[in-house]
């Protein structure tokens, strides 16, 4: 008598199962595809319509924007290899997003106008001096500025003044900024301290006039407060292990963040509000501890031209000095002037880097 057949196995169908994860695979490259450049688009408009108006966004200002480009080359191949060439159109509007983010310049040529007369103007924040300042003032000799505007020489500005003197005739310091002119400085301003939150707070900018080979210009030396001090990050690497630790949110950052962000604009508008009213050209230099998406540096400062932005190309970044990744340092001017060079230097001498525009008559 024959055996019963026994019941057959269901085939395993392989085929099946790939064809449903390539199809998932793809529905997720899809979503991706759409949800990365909106998430880009919306965190463009909300670090440079609200920045300092809410603390997230004040800390996202100060955050490496590059950052956000790391999905970027993955979700392209993703999109090469699943021959969804179409969606590749699509990321044109992340990579638009991303160098807007990243504060990048598009190259434009600019011409110096023959025989006209030109003025090199250095600014430099020397973080108290701790690489040397006779290596710092061999530097500055280096790209024989004719204006050099110190910032943060809290410590002996006077050595760094008289090192500063053998090259230059007139040479001032008061607080943490040092000025060296090879011209004569005509008037002085120290401003009026600021009242913010029950204390009077230091505007943190000198004025000076100078008769230059341009005439006489109006020299603003600016370095607002900084963000770092009231996050207690003074170093990257530190800043990196607060943040692992969740150490950089204990307290209160909110309003440690926010009151900091305040006492900023308080001083950039003392410094808007009297160059604003200026006689002469003005130029604006320092290390302005405003990112290039910073709202109160565009609202206030917004008529004065970014020396970086008229002869500069590329990305510009001035900190931190081994690997930046902000702009923070600038050389601002009045419509009067006009920047036909502009170089990032003195690089390794500070947590910054300096800043040289040659300036001359518009």
């Amino acid at each position: 008598m024959p055996r019963p057949k026994a019941p057959s196995r269901p085939r395993f169908r392989w085929g099946s199962i790939r064809a449903r994860l390539r199809t998932w695979l793809e529905r997720i490259v899809v979503l991706s595809a759409i949800a990365y450049p909106a998430c880009l688009v919306v965190i463009a408009f909300a670090l440079a319509l609200i920045g300092e108006g809410w603390w997230v966004t004040t800390l996202g200002l100060y955050l490496p924007q590059f950052g956000f480009a790391l999905p970027l080359p993955f979700l392209a191949a993703a999109l090469w290899l699943l021959r969804l060439k179409r969606l590749l159109l699509v990321q044109v509007v992340s990579l638009v997003t991303l160098l807007f983010l990243v504060g990048f310049v598009m190259p434009f040529p600019v011409r110096a106008n023959e025989g006209a007369l030109r003025l090199r103007v250095l600014s430099f924040n020397v973080d108290s001096g701790y690489a040397g300042y006779d290596k710092i003032a061999a530097k500055i000799s280096e790209h024989s500025p004719d204006v050099v505007l110190i910032q943060e020489a809290f410590h002996a500005p006077e050595s760094l003044a008289e090192l500063l003197k053998k090259h230059y005739a007139n040479v001032e310091y008061s607080t943490q900024f040092v000025i060296a002119s090879r011209f004569p400085i005509l008037a002085r301003t120290d401003p009026d301290r600021l009242p913010y939150l029950g204390r009077q707070r230091s505007p943190r900018f000198m004025r000076y006039v100078i008769a230059t080979s341009l005439g006489a210009l109006a020299f603003y030396n600016v370095h607002p407060a900084s963000p770092r001090g009231v996050l207690r990050v003074y170093r990257v690497r530190y800043a990196l292990h607060m943040l692992r630790t969740g150490e950089l949110f204990s307290g209160d950052p909110e309003s440690d963040v926010e009151a900091n962000a305040g006492l900023r604009l308080l001083q950039v508008q003392a410094i808007a509000g009297l160059a604003d009213v200026e006689p002469r050209p003005v130029v604006i230099a320092g290390d302005f501890n405003l990112p290039s998406l910073s709202p109160a540096l565009r609202r206030n400062l917004s008529r004065y031209r970014d020396g970086f932005r008229s002869a500069g190309w590329g990305l510009g970044y001035t900190f931190p000095s081994k690997h930046p990744w902000m702009r923070l340092d600038r050389v601002l001017t009045s419509d009067s002037l006009r920047v036909t060079n502009f170089e990032v230097g003195c690089e390794g001498l500070s947590d910054h880097r300096c800043v040289v525009a040659e300036l001359e008559r518009r």
